[in-house]
């Protein structure tokens, strides 16, 4: 008997793999078809094999794709969609045209193009490459194929890839001077804490004079840390290591998600990011006629936080028992402020609420912007304030003492 190894699609469209036993391969194909799957590939296991990874192919990050490659790929596939042109045969074209722009990224859009031709749902299809397309992606897709108009959607993905992708690039830019002076700073705070306070502890213990406590604070914290260094490291690792494992249980990550909003500056920007994505896509889909608590539970998976996801689940539930979206909106003020929730409120009043969400979007657009753009602005300050604190420390550490012995010689 000879064994075989499959890869097919089941009937709720989900892909899934295994093994089967037959003399022959047209035996593997007929017990395949037998559990009601749709094969996609099947071949023979010949005997154990032993594969080793070379130690520069080990990844230890999910591979990535550039986001001009994302960025192309949308916005070309938006525009044959659009001409008319079927999503097969589009995503066929951009399959062979990726592969002299990005390699990775044409292995995956060969498989998405295979899943899809076998009658796979596109959201379902990208679903199977989550590491390239984010949580926002594939709620988006999904969207279209609820309710239609899938080059207009794909056209508003590239939009967002697009200014996240200029987004990232602007914040680079505001913090890379910040990031320079304070990495600088604590070159040389390590050289002068571990190298330069020592010298001088020796130099003032040989004179059995007593330190200034400003000197004796920050020698005593400088032998703590050299004493410990290895105990810091090994806590750090652990810290790390059980922040990741809480965020990963559903606790954790509802906890973390509902505390992301109240980090200083940050929380704003994610606060803003998340309502742009919310309230074009829920605009979109009552546009291409879904109805509010169905548009409201896809759009909420854009957010791609379980917090605001729970948050919409409440309000969906309200709102099916009579209550007004814009009112249930007005009771989480921080994720939804005021403002907003107000606005909404007359565009549901005045049956014009598509138009109001659009607005809502514009508003936080400009917001994030503007936010972005000031962000240098912001902390340039705070940093050079921190460091000009710390510089003020280490002076006083450095020359009470010279001074302290210079009296004492005169």
């Amino acid at each position: 008997m000879n064994t075989f190894k499959y890869s097919a699609i089941d009937s709720r469209g989900k892909r899934t793999q295994g093994k089967v036993t037959g003399l022959a391969i047209e035996d593997a194909k007929r017990d395949v078809k037998k559990m009601g799957l749709r094969i996609l590939e099947l071949s023979q296991i010949q005997g154990k094999t032993t594969t080793r990874k070379k130690f520069t192919e080990i990844n230890l990050t999910p591979p990535k794709v550039k986001p001009e490659s994302m960025i192309r790929f949308f916005r070309q596939l938006a525009t044959m969609l659009n001409a008319g042109i079927q999503l097969i045969d589009a995503l066929e074209i951009l399959k062979l045209q990726s592969r002299l722009h990005d390699k990775l990224f044409a292995e995956a859009l060969s498989d998405i193009t295979r899943l899809v031709r076998s009658g796979v749902p596109f959201s379902s299809a990208l679903k199977e490459h989550k590491n390239f397309f984010s949580g926002m992606v594939i709620p988006m897709i999904r969207a279209a194929e609820v309710g239609g108009g899938l080059d207009k959607i794909i056209d508003h993905i590239a939009t967002f890839i697009e200014k996240e992708a200029d987004t990232k690039k602007k914040i680079k830019s505001a913090t890379s001077y910040p990031k320079f002076v304070g990495g600088f700073f604590m070159l040389i705070l390590t050289g002068i804490v571990f190298g330069l306070l020592p010298i001088f502890e020796d130099i003032f213990s040989d004179f059995g004079a007593t330190l200034p406590v400003p000197t004796q604070v920050i020698l005593a914290s400088s032998n703590l840390i050299k004493n410990n260094i290895l105990l810091i490291v090994v806590i750090s690792i652990l810290v790390i290591i059980g922040y990741k494992t809480y965020g990963k249980t559903e606790k954790g990550r509802l906890f973390l998600d509902r505390h992301l909003f109240d980090i200083p500056v940050a929380g704003n920007f994610f606060q803003r990011s998340i309502m742009i994505r919310f309230t074009i896509t829920l605009s979109i889909l009552m546009e291409s006629g879904v109805g509010l608590i169905e548009g409201l539970r896809i759009a909420a998976q854009t957010a791609e936080n379980t917090y605001i996801d729970k948050i919409v689940g409440v309000i969906c539930d309200r709102i099916a028992e009579g209550d007004s979206f814009g009112s249930q909106l007005s009771q989480y003020p921080e994720i939804f402020p005021p403002l907003e929730s107000s606005m909404i409120s007359v565009g549901e009043k005045s049956g014009s609420l598509n138009l109001m969400l659009d607005k809502v979007a514009e508003f936080n657009d400009q917001e994030f912007s503007t936010k972005v753009e000031n962000l240098s602005n912001v902390l340039e300050p705070a940093i050079m304030g921190f460091l000009g604190v710390v510089a003020t420390i280490l002076v006083l550490g450095l020359y009470l003492p010279i001074f302290q012995m210079s009296g004492a010689i005169h």
